[in-house]
């Protein structure tokens, strides 16, 4: 029984001093978190992932992991190149300057401001890769994360698969 409740305690104690993202959104924050707990279990599976979610070369999915980022980061790091239509070697050197500031001022810093449709929608879409949903975005082909997909596609799911024009 008290390996039980010492386990049990160290579980939670795990999951409330885990990664803090420090978004200025609590959701948010729980979601990156659960995505980073998914994107450690299968490290190679979320890179592959990342690279197909966001039409990136592998490279530029190891750039963000080389600067210290976890699963997490590095997929609200892809998530804001692509809301900002910034490469992601931009969002990178942000990162690197203002990493112990937050997500909240890394996003701001790069042009997303709290409340916004961009903030919604960075945060609409951790909430679905948090709960294992597609959330099509995808990248401009170049190895840098954009807005438009390939033929065409706004980035835009429908929930179920395919992408709104």
């Amino acid at each position: 029984m008290k390996k039980t409740i010492f386990w049990v305690l160290m579980l939670i104690s795990g999951i409330s001093f885990g990664q803090d993202y420090n978004s200025g959104d609590t959701e948010l924050d729980a979601n990156l978190r659960l995505v980073n707990t998914e994107g450690k279990k299968d490290l190679a599976a979320f890179k592959l992932d990342l690279t197909k979610r966001f039409n990136v070369t592998m490279p530029n999915v190891e750039a963000c992991f080389s600067v210290g980022m976890t699963p997490g980061d590095v997929f609200i790091a892809l998530q804001v190149s692509n809301i900002v239509r910034k490469p992601i070697e931009d969002v990178i050197t942000v990162y690197k300057k203002s990493k112990d500031k937050g997500w909240g001022v890394m996003a701001k810093e790069l042009g997303i401001k709290p409340g916004s449709a961009e903030f919604h929608a960075l945060k609409g879409k951790t909430k679905d890769k948090a709960n294992g949903k597609s959330n099509g975005a995808k990248g401009n082909g170049n190895g840098k994360s954009g807005s438009a997909g390939k033929k065409g596609n706004s980035g835009k799911s429908n929930g179920k698969g395919n992408s709104k024009k």
